[in-house]
């Protein structure tokens, strides 16, 4: 293929399965690291490992910085970008969870003003950019939902670190829309737009790797881990390795560029979390009421509707059914379970 491209965020879950991917695909792959020591970890990863030879390294320690990129995109050919803040709590929202989010995709899109090789820059955003938090209280659940909404409720002060977070993803994507008409750049900007992430997770080697890392993972598997939830989350599952690949088919300039596109499944009425317990009585009976899968958990569901017609359209293929995803990260996290008992 011979194109190279530059990744942000690869030691994240949905970043390493796009490198993944994307190295898979044939393209050279130059990933963006905050400390030398994430190279060999990632480079020597089995996963990764029979790609090393098309895999290089940035490192860059403050992806905020003017200029920051300025090195890392030489002679790069499209911009795969999913570093963002995490909703971390913290004694400061706007420092370290707002400002952070919109200043690097604008230190990113700057400094490829400069570098002509640059054809696409694909930005990870999030479909919370959709609605405003105060939405999950008082959620419309019959209006169906698509890329041309968005969040504009974007100001303090700001309850929670989700809060904030949720302010930060809008925040960045309005300021990359209006970059992109104010400089009119040599390139195309792609901003996806994923539900909730949900799938195996390519990073875990083992079972504490799967628990600790893989973000909200026994949250989403509450029904089946036995545990009991009492706040609500929005029935808009998401396969990672859809994510992962929307990411990488983007550069496809057959893909419209200049564009949003939601990622989410099962749509548009999305799914009932606790509907995970039959996918798994029905695919494994004999684990079900064992200690790896107790069941007897709840994770109630509101309905958040979703249009992603034009999406399927602009990438030619549908979203996974949300019974191949549950198979999907049971079924590594029951491997990774039997090598360890």
């Amino acid at each position: 293929m011979g194109e190279t491209i530059l990744i942000t965020g690869a030691t994240g879950y949905i970043g390493f399965k796009t490198m993944l991917l994307a190295l898979e695909a044939g393209y050279k792959v130059r990933a963006v690291i905050r400390k030398q020591g994430q190279a060999d970890k990632l480079k020597t990863h089995p996963k990764i490992a029979p790609y090393a030879a098309n895999l290089e390294f940035a490192v860059i320690s403050d992806l905020t910085q003017d200029g920051a990129f300025d090195e890392a995109l030489l002679g790069i050919d499209a911009v795969l970008h999913l570093a963002s803040p995490l909703a971390n709590e913290t004694d400061d929202y706007e420092r370290d969870i707002i400002k952070p989010a919109v200043a690097v995709n604008i230190s990113l899109l700057h400094s490829a003003l400069t570098h002509t090789s640059v054809k696409r820059i694909i930005i990870t955003s999030s479909m919370v950019t959709l609605i405003p938090f105060s939405w999950l209280s008082t959620p419309n659940t019959t209006k169906t939902y698509s890329s041309t909404d968005t969040n504009t409720t974007t100001t303090g002060p700001f309850t929670s670190a989700m809060e904030a977070y949720w302010s930060s993803k809008a925040l960045a994507r309005l300021a990359v829309r209006d970059f992109v008409t104010t400089k009119t750049p040599g390139f195309e900007v792609i901003q996806l737009l994923p539900s909730v992430v949900i799938g195996a997770d390519d990073r875990a080697t083992s079972l504490e790797d799967l628990k600790t890392n893989t973000p909200l993972w026994s949250l989403k598997l509450s029904p089946l881990l036995g545990i009991k939830q009492d706040t609500p989350m929005v029935g808009v599952p998401v396969d990672v390795a859809d994510v992962a690949r929307a990411h990488v088919d983007a550069i496809n300039p057959r893909v419209p560029g200049n564009k949003e596109y939601v990622l989410s499944a099962e749509t548009p009425n999305g799914v009932v979390w606790n509907d995970m317990i039959g996918i798994v009585e029905e695919r494994w009976p004999e684990r079900v009421g064992k200690s790896e899968l107790p069941l007897g958990g709840s994770l109630p569901s509101t309905v958040w509707k979703i249009d992603v017609g034009e999406t399927e359209e602009a990438f030619g293929w549908g979203f996974r059914a949300f019974e191949d995803t549950v198979a999907g990260v049971v079924g590594q996290y029951l491997e990774l379970f039997n090598g360890e008992v």
